[in-house]
């Protein structure tokens, strides 16, 4: 979704990197060490030097701020994942790549507690859930390309509409996601990659052509 230049989202979006993190810093650190729903916006404030009145210029309230953090952090993800999906030339090939994404994902959270702690705290409730309708949009427009490019090599299934499929596998990733987060202080490194396989199997067991329908 676009943003306007009259709302504080696009203000906001219109400093320089260096101006932006005097905000979206103690934001990050707050919303990662308590969650969205105990950060304290007077913390926040305090720890970046600026009254309500300033803020309010750049932010609507606690939950925009919060979606500018966790879109500042999800190009963050996307940018250290470095991946290119390429067109596969089979099945085979197609499900190689989206295993491929899967584990860099899965290891740069590893690697990185404080963005670790902000996915697993997108989960928290129908709040959050609303601070994030935009990353959430995009991440369906990257499904649907995924299910298309999977389609068109016969390793999704054509035989439900293209929505139900998209609808079905978003809601497992998410469960997934959540299982994760709800989970990840109890797994060691390599625990998480072999259960991160083992999810996309199940997946992968959910969009794959029925046999009767296998190219």
């Amino acid at each position: 979704m676009e943003l306007t230049r009259d709302t504080p989202r696009a203000r906001l979006m219109t400093l320089t990197p260096e101006r932006r993190a005097q905000l979206l810093d103690p934001a990050e650190t707050e919303f990662a060490e308590h969650g969205y729903q105990s950060a304290s916006l007077n913390r926040i404030l305090a720890s970046a030097g600026m009254s309500k009145g300033q803020a309010y210029y750049y932010i609507s309230d606690k939950a925009d701020l919060y979606g500018a953090v966790i879109e500042r952090a999800a190009g963050r993800l996307v940018k250290d994942v470095d991946f290119a999906f390429t067109q596969p030339a089979d099945a085979d090939e197609f499900w190689e790549q989206v295993g491929e994404l899967f584990a860099r994902v899965t290891s740069i959270l590893m690697a990185n507690e404080r963005l670790a702690a902000l996915a697993r705290n997108v989960h928290e409730g129908a709040e959050t859930s609303g601070a994030l309708a935009e990353p959430i949009g995009r991440l369906h427009e990257g499904l649907e390309y995924l299910i298309a490019a999977g389609q068109a090599v016969g390793a999704v299934r054509d035989d439900v509409p293209r929505s139900l499929l998209q609808s079905a596998a978003f809601a497992a990733v998410r469960q997934i996601d959540r299982w994760f987060g709800d989970h990840w202080e109890e797994l060691e490194p390599q625990e998480a990659l072999d259960l991160d396989t083992k999810a996309l199997e199940m997946v992968r067991g959910l969009v794959a052509p029925t046999s009767g329908e296998a190219k």
